[in-house]
């Protein structure tokens, strides 16, 4: 059972980590996807700004702006001269031109518009201000939901352009410059990741606690799989020594002649029928245990004395115990509404735990407390104590204090889970609190 809980574990470890891998690869992947996107979308932004820009610095042809944009282009001049020579006070003669006008399509008419600017722009040798064209850039970068301050600045050397660089380098001015832009992404690149990042992270979390959670159930597991090898072998060792004790004393009258003599005889039926009716105990409690754990137990609720309850208990156990319990009520009858028989069992339990547990010189108290919405008992000593890693086990069924020797007092680990069930069966709570070297309370809260 070990090794295939092993395995398993093994096997949902791989799993799980691959899952949170492939979950952080996928994050990676999705932010660099991002800031790709990102950067494209801004150096697109910025090269249209520049056109934009250049376009409004000049005046463009006004056949541009026709319903049918078109553009006219002087083709030659008889006699043939170039055209700004004709337009020079040397040149008076007349001349005829030649002109034609070629349409320009929509698709195309951005094109023509922005190579129109930027020559014109060349030839009247106007300077590119920064502030201008970061207020256009803005405007281009808010049409593409990016909104966030911009600086730019014109670089003349180097000319070359960065791989991560936002720029545009412009050549047709009388000296090539390059424009770059500062630009405050962690914003933007936070919002529009912020949702695959959270479902990302939800599902590592979930991964691991998974995992995690299964490593619990694992431990748990094989833990009790200890436990209840703990218990067979604490049984076997209960019942091995009366079963040798039956087996000496059934010897001894078959082979010693026992059975011709009565003093003897009644003494060997007599030890032979003590450890039957202790064995008989020992298979009522396991039974009875069995039967709550399979919710079998029916409450018998009835008005009950508390303080006179308490007194019989303590008076039945102090002639069976050589140590005298302090018994702690309060000074007026107190009626509760319980099963007389089941409070009997839990106080036994404990009350034997701590005489067994708890020393030789340990003095040991039961208290009950009225409250307001309820009553307590609370069972106490100042014996050897549990440590913290033990307390949190001590209700789980076949647990047993690891004291060294497994033996060394006896029992089955069953008690305390029984005293449990019991309690809830009651609608209580019980709950310990302990310390070494100074001893353990029980504390049983009641409802009215």
């Amino acid at each position: 059972m070990k090794k295939r809980l092993r395995f398993t574990f093994i096997i949902a470890t791989i799993t799980v980590s691959s899952i949170v891998l492939f979950q952080l690869y996928w994050l990676y992947y999705t932010f660099n996807n991002a800031q790709r996107g990102f950067h494209i979308t801004a150096v697109r932004a910025l090269e249209k700004s520049i056109d934009l820009y250049q376009s409004q610095q000049v005046e463009l042809p006004t056949s541009l702006n026709y319903k049918k944009p078109s553009l006219t282009v002087f083709m030659r001049s008889k006699p043939s001269v170039e055209a700004f020579d004709l337009d020079t006070p040397q040149h008076k003669e007349v001349f005829k031109a030649e002109f034609n006008t070629v349409a320009i399509d929509k698709q195309h008419e951005p094109y023509v518009r922005a190579l129109i600017a930027r020559l014109m722009t060349q030839q009247m040798h106007k300077p590119l201000d920064p502030k201008t064209l970061a207020a256009v850039y803005r405007k281009e970068l808010a049409k593409d939901g990016i909104v966030m301050p911009v600086i730019l600045t014109l670089r003349k050397q180097p000319l070359s352009i960065l791989p991560n660089e936002v720029a545009s380098r412009i050549d047709y001015y009388k000296s090539p410059v390059v424009v770059t832009a500062k630009l405050s992404s962690s914003g933007w690149m936070i919002r529009h990741n912020l949702l695959p990042a959270i479902v990302s992270f939800i599902l590592i979390l979930l991964s691991a606690g998974s995992l995690w959670y299964m490593g619990v159930i694992i431990r748990r597991q094989l833990k009790l799989d200890r436990l209840k090898n703990d218990f067979i072998s604490n049984i076997t060792h209960e019942l091995r020594t009366p079963l040798t004790i039956l087996r000496s004393s059934n010897e001894a009258i078959a082979r010693f002649g026992v059975a011709g003599n009565p003093e003897k005889l009644a003494r060997y039926t007599g030890i032979n029928a003590d450890i039957i009716d202790k064995l008989e105990g020992e298979v009522e409690r396991i039974m009875d245990i069995s039967m709550i754990d399979r919710k079998f137990s029916i409450k018998e609720m009835k008005q009950v004395d508390l303080n006179q309850l308490l007194e019989n208990l303590i008076r039945r156990f102090d002639l069976i115990s050589n140590k005298p319990i302090l018994l702690t009520i309060p000074n007026r009858p107190i009626q509760v509404n319980t099963d007389p028989y089941k409070i009997e069992t839990i106080l036994n339990n404990l009350l034997d735990n701590a005489k067994k547990y708890a020393g030789d010189e340990a003095r040991i108290s039961v208290e009950a407390v009225i409250l307001p919405s309820g009553w307590q008992l609370l069972v106490s000593d100042n014996g050897h104590g549990i440590s913290t890693d033990n307390l949190l086990y001590i209700f789980d069924k076949y647990y047993r204090v690891e004291n060294g020797d497994l033996h060394d007092v006896k029992g089955y680990g069953l008690g305390l889970s029984h005293v449990k069930g019991l309690v809830e069966s009651l609608n209580g709570k019980i709950i310990a609190k302990s310390k070494i070297g100074h001893g353990t309370t029980f504390t049983i809260t009641f409802p009215v």
